[in-house]
């Protein structure tokens, strides 16, 4: 049975940890649970919904962690949180801005793959963008995407009816990346959710934004994990599907 530091430092190296910044949250190990691990949980958010359902598992992988800036006092639900992990002996490991970056198992690589493309230029801090052989019209990539997303994507149709390069940047898009994406070329720019204002960003810089959720653009890193692991260290894998509606 694999111990869990092993496990820890082996995901802090395959996603290059402490080489992308993240002024969010701290990534890497948040708690400490038992040192042999047989069990690994997966999911998209920290919070006692997911931890009750993975409740068996001696570690406990998230995107969206415990701790924020605007989190420093270990109170209210935090405080029931830790005392849940902490009585059952799950360690709890986080992968925020890492796990979107990775061409590999990331957010932003793995929703490109549902396009079958791959990563190319880095777009933003943590995107990618990826081009098509031939030009796709817009609604057959919302046609396309739709499925896996949960239905639930909606789209800004502000740009060209045919696209050749897509901009990704899962969980929350802005202006900035709007105007990012016109520079690079892109015709559509992919992310979960965004504010009031991009709408006429993107009107007035021609853009098509692909609206896709912010939790469902976010769970395809997670569960890309879960093969790696398991492979690594053979270890029993699950992921706990727990979506919020944004």
């Amino acid at each position: 049975m694999p111990r869990s530091p092993e496990i820890v430092a082996f995901l802090d190296e395959y996603l290059r940890t402490r080489e992308v910044p993240d002024s969010y949250c701290p990534n890497g190990l948040q708690v400490e649970g038992e040192a042999r691990v047989s069990r690994v949980g997966f999911c998209v958010d920290a919070c006692m919904q997911t931890f009750e359902q993975l409740a068996d598992c001696q570690l406990v992988v998230v995107h969206h962690g415990l701790f924020w800036p605007s989190v420093s006092r270990v109170v209210g639900p935090v405080r029931e949180q830790l005392r849940f992990l902490l009585q059952r002996g799950m360690g709890l490991y986080c992968s925020h801005l890492p796990l979107d970056k990775h061409r590999e198992v990331g957010n932003n690589a793995r929703l490109l793959k549902l396009l079958d493309l791959e990563p190319e230029e880095e777009f933003g801090p943590v995107g990618w963008t990826g081009s098509f052989g031939t030009p796709v019209s817009r609604d057959a990539i919302l046609d396309r995407l739709a499925p896996p997303l949960g239905n639930s994507v909606r789209l800004l149709p502000f740009g060209p009816e045919t696209v050749g390069k897509i901009a990704v940047s899962s969980g929350s898009g802005s202006i900035g990346m709007v105007a990012e994406a016109v520079r690079l070329g892109a015709g559509m720019f992919l992310t979960g959710e965004a504010g009031h204002p991009i709408y006429h960003a993107a009107r007035e810089l021609g853009m098509n934004v692909l609206l896709g959720g912010h939790y469902a653009t976010e769970t395809w890193g997670v569960r890309a994990l879960m093969p790696v692991l398991e492979e690594r260290f053979g270890v029993e894998t699950r992921f706990v599907d727990v979506p919020t509606g944004f």
